[in-house]
């Protein structure tokens, strides 16, 4: 019996998540880092968990607001639900983007065209990548020299470059180049909704500044991980350090980031003395803890099947 292509990647996204780990493990005590782990303070994570999920809620709101300027006038609860599912599906995918092909099916079915759904989805990532971009480029300005320079010049130019691409979707719709064929006439419409979204200073300002916070929320979270394993280092440390973990997340390399973002805590965290077992540890335990904030999504799907087969 042959697996699906779907099965495959799958498979191969697990493999490459526990590969990395492994490696990861081999290079710690790893008794060191079960036992930070096990010595985490129960306080701290669950104001950790309790700040995620606010980071959620919030963004579910930011996503309200784009698809209401694209036409979609369902209610708050919808989006509510339907993000938090999303966040759940996330989790649980080959890739860090899985859950928003739930939000677009959502919002499909509830009458609205399927392209304007997934413009929609696709904006609300685009803003809230841009307010991690920013947030992360001034907390690496504000905090210079806290890296060696042969790392921090060359992240502040990928996030400055990152920042500029994507400020540059506005004008693609002044180009006739993006008015035709089947793939630069989908980047044109894309340009065209992403105006339509942001066509005034207080739509940009409303939502950039809701997406800093979602942000801010976040890397509270992660602070409060952070104090829970002894990792004692101050706010703007994890403004500095945590957003270009999160980015590498996003590359579609492992299952839901789990490895990558390991790999990636201890090195960045390496760069300013951290222990390697405390920073693993704070990692594994950020990934539960996002994992955990996901479920009221799982109880939002279960729910919604056991109505569809009810009926």
């Amino acid at each position: 019996m042959k697996f699906s292509d779907t099965a495959k990647k799958y498979g191969l996204k697990i493999l490459v998540a526990g590969l990395l780990l492994l490696l990861i493990f081999r290079s710690v005590d790893s008794k060191s880092t079960t036992a930070a782990i096990a010595a985490a303070s129960p306080v701290y994570l669950l104001a950790a968990c309790l700040l995620q999920i606010a980071c959620n809620t919030v963004a579910a709101s930011r996503w309200r607001l784009i698809m209401r300027q694209l036409g979609f006038k369902q209610s708050a609860s919808f989006y509510l639900k339907s993000y938090f599912k999303g966040v759940f599906f996330n989790q649980g995918l080959p890739t860090s983007i899985g859950g928003d092909g739930v939000r677009i099916l959502d919002c499909a079915r509830k009458g609205g065209s399927t392209e304007d759904a997934f413009f929609g989805v696709f904006i609300d990532r685009i803003v809230g990548l841009t307010g991690l971009l920013l947030l992360n480029i001034a907390a690496l300005l504000a905090n210079h020299h806290l890296l060696p320079e042969n790392v921090e010049y060359p992240l502040l130019f990928i996030l400055a470059a990152l920042t500029t691409g994507l400020l540059l979707l506005f004008l693609f719709r002044k180009f006739s180049f993006f008015a035709a064929g089947k793939y630069l006439g989908f980047l044109g419409r894309l340009s065209e909704r992403y105006f339509q979204v942001y066509s005034s200073v207080s739509s940009i300002s409303v939502q950039l500044g809701l997406s800093i916070f979602i942000h801010l929320l976040s890397m509270g979270g992660f602070f409060m991980v952070g104090k829970a394993v002894g990792l004692n280092y101050p706010f703007q440390i994890y403004l500095t350090l945590v957003p270009p973990v999160i980015l590498l997340t996003i590359l579609p390399i492992s299952l839901a980031g789990w490895g990558v973002r390991e790999g990636a805590m201890v090195g960045f965290f390496l760069l300013i003395g951290a222990e390697k077992e405390k920073v693993l540890a704070f990692s594994l335990l950020c990934g539960l803890i996002m994992l955990a904030a996901s479920l009221p999504g799982l109880l939002v799907y279960l729910t919604e099947k056991q109505t569809q087969t009810a009926r």
